[in-house]
This record gives C-alpha cells, sequence and structure tokens, in this order.
C-alpha cells in the first residue's frame, strides 16, 4: 500500500499541502464554515486580551498560514505592537507577507518567519500573548508546541488556541463528521483543486485528541488557569492558559 500523500509524520508533506492551497484557502474556508471562522477569530482575540497590558506587547501568532489571527487581532488593537507570525509552510507565509507587510500596519513592528512550531526562534520569557489557530493538530508533536509556548512567554502571558474539534452531542456529531466526511472533500475539490488535501484537514480533524486532552497537556506544561470554551457545540474550541507570574519550573 502506498503511502498518503499527506501526512504529518512526515512533515514536508504539510509544508507542500499548505503551499499548495495557500492562495485559495481564505476563500476555502469562508465556504466551508459558512463564515462561521470569523466569529470563532473574533472570540480567540477577545480571550487572547482579557488581561490588559502596558506598555509595548509582544504577539506570536504560530502556524499563522495566511495571517488572518493577526490581520483582525492588529485592528482592534491599534496601539504600536511587536509581531511575530510564524508558519512552516512559505506558500502561507507569503499570503501573510502581502496581507500583514502593508502601510495600514505600518506602526506596527511585524516579522514573519518561516519556522517549526516544535522550536520556536526566540529567547524564552519574550512574548506577551501566543495564539495557535487550527494549526497545533497538523503539527507532528503538539506538546512540544506548547512547551515552546510555555518557554517563549514572559510571566503571566497568555496563550490561546482555537482548533476544529468534534461535538460531543451525538446527533450533532453525526452531522458534523457526515459533512466533514461528504462535504469538505468535495468543496476542497471544487475550490482549492486538492480533494486530498481537505481529505487530510477532514482525518485532522476527527483523528485530533479532545480539547480535553489537550489543557491536560497545556497544564501539564506549567501552564495555570487552563480552560475550555466549546464553540457552536464543540465544532470548534478554544483552550486558553496563563503561564505563572512566578515560577518554581524550568522556563
Amino acid at each position: 500500500m502506498s503511502a498518503p500523500t499527506y501526512d504529518k509524520e512526515r512533515p514536508e508533506t504539510i509544508q507542500g499541502l499548505f503551499t499548495h492551497i495557500a492562495s485559495d484557502y481564505d476563500r476555502a474556508n469562508a465556504i466551508m464554515s459558512f463564515s462561521l471562522h470569523k466569529w470563532w477569530n473574533s472570540t480567540l482575540i477577545k480571550k487572547l486580551t482579557e488581561r490588559p497590558l502596558e506598555g509595548q506587547v509582544t504577539l506570536l501568532d504560530l502556524c499563522c498560514g495566511t495571517g488572518e489571527i493577526t490581520k483582525s487581532y492588529l485592528k482592534k488593537h491599534q496601539n504600536p505592537h511587536r509581531v511575530f507570525a510564524l508558519d512552516f509552510s512559505e506558500g502561507m507565509l507569503a499570503q501573510a507577507k502581502m496581507r500583514l507587510l502593508t502601510p495600514e500596519f505600518s506602526q506596527h513592528e511585524i516579522t514573519c518567519i518561516q519556522g517549526d512550531a516544535q522550536n520556536i526562534p526566540l529567547e524564552k520569557c519574550s512574548v506577551d500573548r501566543i495564539s495557535v489557530a487550527y494549526g497545533i493538530r497538523n503539527v507532528r508533536k503538539p506538546e512540544l508546541c506548547i512547551q515552546e509556548a510555555f518557554r517563549v512567554l514572559k510571566p503571566g502571558g497568555t496563550f490561546c488556541i482555537l482548533e476544529l474539534t468534534r461535538p460531543k452531542f451525538p446527533p450533532l456529531r453525526f452531522l458534523h463528521r457526515t459533512y466533514m466526511t461528504y462535504v469538505l472533500p468535495l468543496v476542497g475539490k471544487l475550490v482549492a483543486s486538492d480533494k486530498e488535501a481537505y481529505e487530510y484537514l477532514m482525518n485532522s480533524i476527527q483523528g485530533f485528541i479532545a480539547p480535553s486532552d489537550l489543557a491536560q497537556t497545556m497544564s501539564d506544561s506549567g501552564f495555570q488557569e487552563v480552560q475550555c470554551q466549546a464553540l457552536l457545540g464543540g465544532i470548534a474550541t478554544i483552550i486558553q492558559g496563563y503561564k505563572p507570574k512566578t515560577l518554581t519550573q524550568k522556563v
């Protein structure tokens, strides 16, 4: 049996996947989520900024994709920020650069980085807020991503994950699985001309660990006040935590 085209155990295939669909990614997301992803993104940003900060804030957007989260964040926060937008895919990062490195955001210090969320090229305790939206399920070892987020966060910093998940309510879970199995790959074929890519994305949602397990991994990595917020019955979930202000463990 031949190996699947896309497999996160072979990270280079995931790089290729997202580079291939980068130009159609936002349009496909809008169609497949019925634009609900905009509400989910807005909720993520609210959770990320619940605790006000003084002075210049440093934001790290992991698995930044086309830069949509960073753009939405900066539109709501005009005070100058230092921003790092990191993604594994050169194609996705190219889209993010076109969206973020513009006169509209010239008051911010924005750096786009092609890199691995499991090995963040930033110094420890250097970032105030970290987001990762729709990306951690594509990371080969999510626990390493979470540990790295803990390392680079400043004490008291906020870490928020937004991920597509599986509803718990059985009828909704059945409808969700039916949609993911039959409709999503078809839309992917029509919109992005890559049915296999969206079949992979469907499988990555169905096969990913439960939000409660992801929250436990965050707690095990040192985060405090970890909580999950299910969105639209659990079709998406936000997992949020804080790095303790006083540390007794390695950072």
